[in-house]
Parts: C-alpha cells; sequence; structure tokens
C-alpha cells in the first residue's frame, strides 16, 4: 500500500448532475436515466461521470469530513465533503420495482451514526434511481456497509445531518479478485516486525497490566523508542502533531515511515477523542504528518470511536493510509515481550 496507484475506486451510486455543477464538467445526459432503463449508452454515460468523480475525489478540492469537524465549528451548515464510515442502506431494489410497477416510489435510503471530533452524528438520506451505476450496486447497497460518500452535508438541524449523496462507492485493490482498501489499513501490532517477539510471549497478566498504570507516558515513550530503535525522541511540547515519527518501523521488511500518539495516566480510564485535543483534532493533526503508518497508544481501553475516527482519516483516496491500534493490554504484552515493563 505505498502508492494510491495500487487501488482504484469502485463506484456504486453517482449524481451526474450534481457532479458536472461541482467540476464544470460537461456530463452525458444519459447518466441521468434510471438504472431500470439501462443501455450501453447509459453505461458509457456513467463511466463518463466516474472519470469525472474520480478528478473530483484526487483534486483535494473536497475535504475530509472528519478533519474539517475538528478543525472549526460547523453547526448550521451545508458543507461539501466526503466521509468513509458504517451505514445501513434500505430499499433500493423496492424503488426499482415500484418504478417498474408503474406506482409511486419511495426512494432507498441510508443511515448512520458517525463519529467527527468529540461527538457522534446520526446521518440520513435518500438514493434515486437514476444514480445507481450498475446492477452490482442494488446488490452492496443493503444492510449495514462500510461506504465512502462524497456529497453535502447539512447540519442545520443537531439531531440529525441531512446527506445529499454525490459519489458513493469504496477503494479496491486493482488486482483481478478485487480487496477492499478497507481491509488493508488496519495494522495490528503482531504484524509489525518491531512487536515481532509478542507472537511467542504469554499475555501479560492482571499483576503485570498493574505495573503500567504506574509508567509515566514519558517512559512508555522511551520503551517503545527503544525496542523499535529509535535514537531521537522529542520532548514533548504544545504545538506536535505527533509524540515521536520514525523511519525504523517495518511490516513485512517493508519500510513505513510511521507517527505515534501516546496517552499515559494522565488520561484516566478509557480514551475517547474528547482526550485527544480540541475537538479531537490530535488525531487529524497527526494524519498531516508525511507517514504511512498512524499508531494511537493508550495505557487503558481506547473507545471505538477512536478507532473510527482513525479508520476514516486512513481511508482517504488521496492518500491512503494505515493505522494501528495498541491500548493498554497490547502495551503490556509488547513491554513484556521485550523486558521493559517493571
Amino acid at each position: 500500500m505505498d502508492t494510491l496507484k495500487e487501488f482504484r475506486f469502485f463506484p456504486y451510486y453517482m449524481n451526474s448532475r450534481r457532479i458536472a455543477d461541482i467540476t464544470g464538467e460537461s456530463l452525458p445526459l444519459a447518466s441521468q436515466t434510471s438504472l431500470n432503463n439501462n443501455s450501453r449508452t447509459r453505461v458509457d454515460a456513467m463511466d463518463a461521470t466516474l472519470r469525472a468523480s474520480r478528478r473530483l475525489m484526487y483534486s483535494g478540492q473536497v475535504p475530509n469530513l472528519v478533519s474539517l469537524a475538528s478543525r472549526r465549528e460547523i453547526a448550521n451548515e451545508r458543507v461539501l465533503s466526503f466521509v468513509w464510515g458504517v451505514f445501513t442502506f434500505r430499499g433500493a431494489s423496492k424503488a426499482l420495482d415500484l418504478e417498474l410497477k408503474g406506482k409511486p416510489v419511495i426512494n432507498g435510503s441510508f443511515s448512520g451514526t458517525i463519529p467527527l471530533g468529540d461527538r457522534e452524528y446520526k446521518m440520513s438520506g435518500q438514493m434515486y434511481n437514476e444514480h445507481y451505476y450498475s446492477d452490482s450496486s442494488i446488490t452492496v447497497l443493503t444492510k449495514r456497509k462500510r461506504m465512502f460518500i462524497l456529497g453535502h452535508f447539512d447540519f442545520s438541524d443537531a439531531e440529525n445531518v441531512i446527506v445529499s449523496p454525490y459519489v458513493m462507492g469504496e477503494l479496491v485493490e486493482d488486482r483481478y479478485f478485487a480487496n477492499s482498501l478497507s481491509t488493508s489499513i488496519r495494522v495490528f501490532p503482531n504484524m509489525i516486525d518491531q512487536f515481532a517477539k509478542i507472537r511467542e510471549v504469554p499475555l501479560p497478566s492482571k499483576e503485570e497490566l498493574r505495573l503500567l498504570e504506574n509508567m509515566p507516558e514519558d517512559d512508555v515513550k522511551q520503551a517503545f523508542a527503544e525496542i523499535i530503535g529509535e535514537h531521537y525522541v522529542p520532548k514533548d511540547w504544545g504545538g506536535e502533531k505527533s509524540d515521536l515519527t520514525t523511519t525504523k518501523i517495518t511490516l513485512n521488511g517493508q519500510i513505513r515511515p510511521t507517527a505515534f500518539i501516546f496517552k499515559g495516566p494522565s488520561v484516566k480510564g478509557e480514551m475517547h477523542p474528547a482526550n485527544m485535543g480540541k475537538r479531537g483534532d490530535q488525531l487529524v493533526r497527526v494524519f498531516d504528518e508525511p507517514v504511512n503508518l498512524v499508531i494511537v497508544q493508550h495505557w487503558n481501553k481506547i473507545a471505538n470511536s477512536v478507532v473510527r475516527i482513525a479508520e476514516a482519516l486512513a481511508y482517504d483516496p488521496r492518500q491512503p493510509r494505515q493505522y494501528c491500534i495498541i491500548d493498554g493490554s497490547e502495551t503490556a504484552h509488547i513491554l513484556k515481550a521485550y523486558g521493559r515493563l517493571k
């Protein structure tokens, strides 16, 4: 996963009218035809829309919604952005069937709860029959599914963000058997070469876990630096994006420039986005580092909302990254394996 070229964007839904408005490109009118009236002309038109959508996604013109929300207040705004998250899809097949039967169409819909900054937002939107890319879209856009959505997000109602989707799909490996990028972006500690000993050492006991409670954050950072062979350990200061950057991390022998965030016992109990800077912006700032891998470490539990934000930031078509979550148990396991748990 060293370059974006290894992945291609596979679409399920595209609103060519809105994409044309945003990009200024002229797109074929056949792309606005219902999937029920699919034809060679429509297929070609949707492919033209796909090319325009890819150019838009990779242009940097549209920001990541997670990043945008952590940097400033977006209440009462309607913003053009994109997000990666889990949504529940309903009614696409039924809407097409109703249209075929000449009955009033009840549009397909989707909804989900997405963490942005230090809070979660309920999001929902509708899908229209003329914007489905192909028959496979109807198979995919059902039940719960991780999905990339680019469009307008209306924050006028603080209780429910209304989404107008213009592009929906996912990045897949550009191979014969395509795998989603989502299966590649999370790295687990035992996959990192410098932590290989944990594969051979038993998990820490409760007593060993308690030892971690008394280890200052600086001591943990120094221990990790020694384990990975990093000699340059910066002192903490208020403006840093990360606590440690290194080129000593490798995955299967391949170097992964890496940025660490360390959180010690000063953060009590489970770590949430609110513990990571104003609106959780420390995670956003660390993804600004010129690295391929971001590692988040905490001495205790790490809330799922932190994991989901890290995933959403890593899943960026402009520059896909990888991330790794190391909670207290995994921290103690690593330190134990390398004789640093005292």
